[in-house]
């Protein structure tokens, strides 16, 4: 058995289908191949249902072997708690010949050990359930019965549980008899695909496009200590300090140059609009590659000007901010990148050591 955790940082292989509206999302839920499948309900599982369980764990187990678990979310670090999902990529609903054999699998690898009955067990289909199995787990006393009776028909032939083919023994039959079906339910397509849509990956298999980015609050005056350590800041200061030609112990002290402090309050807020692009493209693309290739534009735009020479370089921040500003960037995921982000993107770069605002401390 090959269990393989969900990479939740994975990056999709197709950003393009983000924006593809062509196709109803039912409509493609029902065409897409069955491993995408099981990925939407293994994405679906830990953006979306994870926030009511706080799971420890969801895997995707593969291959033929995985003994009738297609998804275990694991409710401790025990790993002896769990629901399981099963997922059915068919044509049609499912009826109760096509999924005895998987009641049969659930009953048979509990009884023999080789997994503890789960806490939950939900049915995933690509095109739902008929109306014949819906009866079945609203009652789910009759599965039992059913099962018991219809074993030798769809459990006991090769292949079909085991290879070698599994008669119904005594043991196994009393352990049926007394199996707690009621832990089955149903997760239905539209209700997969409603919850689904909660999750940062939905976009990338039903298109829609992205969330428009939301608005970035100005900074409050009071740095947080992360801040103040921050290299872009540490700059900054020291470009006042050979401006003014006077010490400036830190930002309270530059308060009394109000021009400069001004200035200081328009880079920061620049910053934290940079700051805000990049976590805006992790979280809404699950990307950092995007951001990367934005600073890389701006560096690339910006850095013949940043390595001119100035007397005072307080003007070589003014003139590369500048420079950043008249940039043309514009990206398919993200359209036009704004005046705040284009300039705080330079003090990012500051930041991340890839320029400089001291001239005579870069050449050092």
């Amino acid at each position: 058995m090959r269990i393989v955790p969900l990479n939740v940082d994975k990056n999709p292989k197709d950003i393009n289908r983000i924006f593809d509206s062509t196709i109803d999302p039912l409509v493609r839920l029902r065409t897409v191949e069955a491993g995408e499948f099981e990925n939407i309900a293994c994405e679906w599982a830990v953006g979306y249902l994870n926030q009511f369980e706080n799971y420890k764990n969801v895997a995707q187990i593969g291959g033929s072997k995985d003994s009738g678990r297609d998804i275990v979310a694991y409710i401790d670090d025990s790993m002896q708690i769990f629901d399981i999902f099963q997922c059915k990529k068919y044509k049609d609903p499912l009826t109760p010949s096509v999924y005895l054999s998987e009641f049969g699998k659930l009953c048979y690898y509990t009884f023999s050990g080789k997994y503890n009955a789960p806490r939950r067990y939900y049915i995933v289909a690509s095109n739902g359930i008929g109306q014949e199995l819906r009866e079945l787990i609203e009652h789910p006393q009759r599965i039992n019965k059913l099962l018991i009776d219809s074993w030798d028909k769809y459990c006991k032939p090769k292949k079909k549980i085991v290879s070698e083919g599994l008669p119904l023994s005594d043991d196994l039959k009393a352990y049926i008899s007394n199996f707690d079906f009621s832990i089955v339910s149903e997760i239905s397509p539209p209700t997969l695909l409603e919850q689904f849509s909660k999750t940062i990956w939905y976009k990338y298999h039903f298109g829609g496009g992205i969330k428009k980015r939301p608005r970035v609050e100005k900074p409050i005056d009071v740095l947080d200590d992360e801040e103040l350590r921050m290299e872009y800041v540490n700059q900054l200061m020291k470009v006042y300090e050979k401006h003014e030609n006077t010490v400036i112990k830190d930002v309270e002290s530059l308060k009394s140059i109000r021009k400069l402090y001004s200035h200081f309050k328009r880079q920061r807020e620049c910053f934290h609009n940079a700051r805000a692009l990049e976590r805006f493209t992790r979280d809404e693309l699950i990307n950092d590659d995007i951001y990367d290739d934005l600073k890389n534009q701006v560096f690339h735009g910006v850095a013949t000007t940043c390595d001119s020479d100035f007397d005072d370089d307080l003007k070589r921040v003014d003139e590369t901010v500048a420079r950043a500003q008249v940039l043309v960037i514009k990206t398919s995921e993200l359209d036009d990148i704004t005046t705040l982000e284009k300039s705080g993107i330079c003090h990012d770069l500051v930041n991340d050591g890839e320029m400089s605002w001291i001239y005579d401390e870069k050449e050092d």
